[in-house]
């Protein structure tokens, strides 16, 4: 395996490797979620936050290999990379390829239904302040995100 395959792949690995790392942050964190464990979302939140900061950097080493052998930087540079090889390894290449790929879309997914709860339990939260506010429960509109706006009148709940 010539030097650049070979910084490529120790690269690939470990990518995979920090990518593993995230996927079962995420399952923790759904699992934290589930459990209205604070500690533990908040715990997960700096791990998440040090392994993204972490695939960042070696995303850049990525590019900087990419770069140097004259490819583009996109998905299709890795691409163009892994079939320009003949180093012999170019099968380990692409399966650990592949496997990055595969754990960003199970990653991606996963990040998507912790999202969702946690907007399901910011959504509990504001209803359950509005009813403590004294304010009724409104008409449900929606921003240019997508995300529920709730709009309240004020109602009193106890009078003296």
């Amino acid at each position: 395996m010539n030097s650049t395959s070979q910084k490529m792949f120790s690269l690939l690995q470990e990518i995979a490797s920090y990518l593993e790392q995230l996927q079962q942050a995420l399952k923790n964190e759904y699992q934290a979620l589930s459990d209205n464990n604070m500690p533990a979302i908040e715990t997960i939140a700096r791990e998440k936050t040090v392994l993204m900061d972490s695939l960042e950097d070696l995303d850049k080493e990525r590019r900087n290999i990419l770069s140097s052998a004259g490819l583009n930087l996109r998905a299709t540079g890795i691409e163009d990379f892994l079939q320009n090889d003949n180093s012999g390894q170019a099968a380990e290449l692409k399966t650990t390829w592949t496997k990055i790929a595969d754990l960003t879309r199970q990653c991606e997914k996963q990040n998507n239904i912790n999202g969702i709860i946690i907007e399901n339990n910011k959504q509990h939260t504001e209803n359950a302040l509005s009813i403590l506010q004294g304010k009724q429960q409104g008409t449900e509109l929606y921003s240019r995100q997508g995300k529920s706006i709730k709009t309240a009148a004020k109602q009193t709940v106890i009078r003296a």
